[in-house]
């Protein structure tokens, strides 16, 4: 029995397949969205032709995220909808959800392999070689002599590239998943990140994003840090002539050593942005999910960053309805994102994750309680992130153009990561600074200016 659409003419060069239709579909994080985009340059390397996922194809890849149980409902639908539109294809699920469900997702008959992200590596030689065929799960597991999964992916048509120079996870936050399906922490060399970087600038981007799993510990492997290699970068890029700028994914609270700060302050290329994960302003609750910090300590840590950072635009994640957290705790936690005040908040209600250690605690809240305190949080993060547009009415902003929108604006992203839009700019790539005349909505609207 062959697999079905694999089988076909052998391209001109060695291993290739020219005609083989393949199709990417990506669920979670930039780091998965980072994952993806090299699959889909090795895919084009090995032969096969890309194509959309909602369109026919031979080979369907489903990259999953397992952070909560919304993330693997969508990705069993998404199963389920490839075939049942096309049950003659090929159905590869990948992912952190493939990593840490692997039997699960093997007794589904939609799937026709199921392969993590320990060893993803082999995904090309798997359907070249046809393994699948006698076995589904290829699912491998983690290793500590497991080493950083380069991918070099191009982002075709995109203006901001990412660049996973961190993968793994060992703070085993008492909710969370991650470090079952990620591994160990693994850095990419930051000679291979100067040469990464190199890369992407020769084909034009003018925005690069860093990110990681837990990007605030790279380099713990390989007795260097996070805030060596952006003095590295600095000093081969910075300066006041440079042309793009770069961008931290994001970095926890407690990985803020005194090294970073102060490359952060006198970066000429970072953006003025920072995303740190908060998840609750409860310090009961942050203890319960083993988060290593109080909300003073957090408190403690933004107010040194906008010393040093004036008009920082702070965004953060917040999990609500953790088990054991009371009406009080929640209030404190409202408390404390408006005394905080972030340009952004992702807010979402804490979901059971099976072998993780919050799963068995007392005190698991009903879901109408749970989406009754996100739709409380989310009133607050509306009020809090107008309050930051306003801030911004009349202050020049750099915009990195990356579409031009139906109303004939070029729009894109300031550094502190709102969409901005203009008149007079529509060409995409284009970064430029621009005064914000308008900040009551999102995008706001700015007129060129030059400095």
């Amino acid at each position: 029995m062959a697999m079905n659409g694999i089988k076909g003419e052998k391209a001109e060069h060695e291993g290739l397949r020219s005609a083989t239709k393949i199709a990417f579909f990506t669920l979670g994080c930039k780091v998965n969205q980072f994952d993806t985009e090299g699959l889909i340059t090795e895919s084009r390397e090995h032969g096969y032709e890309v194509v959309d996922f909602n369109g026919p194809a031979d080979i369907y890849v489903l990259n999953t995220c397992t952070v909560t149980k919304e993330a693997e409902r969508k990705a069993r639908q998404l199963m389920r909808r490839v075939k049942r539109k096309y049950p003659d294809a090929y159905l590869v699920v990948t992912g952190c959800f493939a990593q840490t469900s692997a039997e699960v997702l093997t007794a589904l008959p939609e799937v026709d392999l199921v392969i993590g992200v320990a060893g993803r590596g082999r995904l090309f030689q798997i359907l070249e070689e046809e393994l699948p065929l006698h076995s589904k799960n290829q699912v491998l597991p983690w290793t500590k002599a497991d080493g950083f999964e380069l991918f070099a992916p191009e982002f075709s048509g995109q203006t901001r590239a990412f660049l996973k120079i961190q993968d793994g996870c060992q703070s085993y936050c008492s909710y969370c998943r991650i470090p079952f399906a990620r591994g160990p922490v693994r850095s990419l060399p930051s000679a291979q990140v100067l040469k990464e970087i190199e890369r992407l600038l020769a084909f034009g981007y003018k925005e690069i994003v860093l990110v990681g799993i837990h990007l605030g510990h790279y380099g713990i492997d390989l007795g260097t840090d996070l805030a060596s290699l952006l003095e590295q970068i600095e000093q081969k890029w910075g300066g006041a002539d440079a042309n793009w700028r770069l961008r931290l994914g994001s970095v926890d609270p407690t990985d803020f050593t005194p090294q970073l700060m102060e490359v952060f302050f006198s970066s000429t290329l970072l953006c003025n942005h920072l995303h740190i994960p908060l998840q609750s302003g409860s310090g009961k609750v942050l203890s319960l999910m083993n988060r290593h910090y109080s909300p003073d300590d957090y408190a403690g840590l933004v107010s040194l960053l906008r010393n040093g950072r004036p008009r920082l635009a702070l965004t953060t994640d917040l999990m609500v309805g953790f088990p054991g957290e009371t009406e009080a705790d929640f209030i404190e936690t409202l408390n404390f994102i408006q005394a905080v005040g972030f340009s952004r908040i992702h807010i979402f209600p804490y979901s059971l994750r099976q072998g993780t250690k919050a799963a068995q605690m007392h005190g698991h809240l009903p879901r109408p309680v749970k989406e009754e305190r996100v739709k409380r949080a989310e009133a607050i993060a509306r009020e809090l992130a107008q309050a930051y547009r306003e801030r911004l009415l009349d202050q020049v902003v750099e915009v990195l153009i990356e579409e031009t929108n139906r109303d004939g604006y070029g729009e894109g992203f300031a550094q502190e990561y709102l969409r901005v839009q203009v008149k007079e700019v529509q060409e995409p790539n284009t970064l430029f600074n621009a005064r914000i005349v308008q900040a009551d909505r999102e995008p706001l609207t700015g007129v060129v200016v030059a400095l």
